[in-house]
């Protein structure tokens, strides 16, 4: 995906000597970025954050919980699935300037700690977080080619099936299919697109993709 990017005369009485390289004209290796972020975006209810936790836990690669203020789901347990927090502790953390983005969605605020990333990237010079399309860019532009986009989707009908067997709240599952025509619309704008049909399969082609990238 990225680059890593004579002449000789002679003169009477003097011996051979070769002319130096011009320098200004040879190609410059690529700077391989130092830190790396692994992004999981893609539609809503397309596996991301299972997708995240299975990869941090293959990799050795710290997933990075976002932080929401939307309510708690049934099946859903603080710090495993996100960090939950009021809208006031939102509010002041983002005062504090202690998110690297934060976006408001329909059913709340969303933001990854600048803290609890910059300590994975300490330990093991990688992360591994879930944002939408906002905050892609937003990681795009603080770490450049060190930000690697991987986009996930389903069809509207795996959705459907999935939210439905997930007992997912009506009202989750319309979001999500209104949504989905402009979240499937940036799937070109990444580093390596998936179709996540078979999850397992989908972490190992993940894992192959990223073999030579950390």
């Amino acid at each position: 995906m990225w680059d890593w990017l004579k002449t000789s005369k002679t003169t009477h009485g003097k011996p051979e000597t070769k002319a130096e390289p011009d320098k200004s004209t040879e190609p410059v290796p690529a700077e391989t970025p130092e830190l790396k972020i692994i992004i999981i975006t893609g539609t809503s209810g397309s596996g991301r954050k299972a997708t995240a936790k299975k990869l941090s836990t293959d990799l050795g690669i710290p997933y990075v919980l976002s932080y929401t203020t939307r309510a708690k789901r049934p099946n859903e347990q603080d710090g495993e699935h996100y960090h939950f927090v009021s809208t006031d502790e939102f509010q002041a953390m983002a005062g504090r300037d202690e998110f690297y983005e934060a976006v408001t969605l329909e059913r709340g605020r969303y933001g990854v700690s600048k803290n609890e990333l910059n300590q994975a990237l300490e330990k093991r010079k990688a992360a591994i977080i879930v944002v939408n399309w906002d905050g892609v860019q937003t990681f795009r532009r603080e770490f450049g080619q060190g930000a690697i986009r991987i986009f996930l989707y389903v069809t509207k009908d795996d959705i459907r099936l999935r939210q439905e067997r997930e007992a997912a709240p009506p009202e989750v599952l319309e979001e999500y299919l209104r949504n989905y025509p402009d979240q499937v619309i940036h799937k070109k704008e990444s580093d390596y697109l998936l179709q996540n049909i078979e999850p397992s399969v989908t972490v190992d082609k993940i894992k192959a993709f990223l073999h030579d990238k950390l």
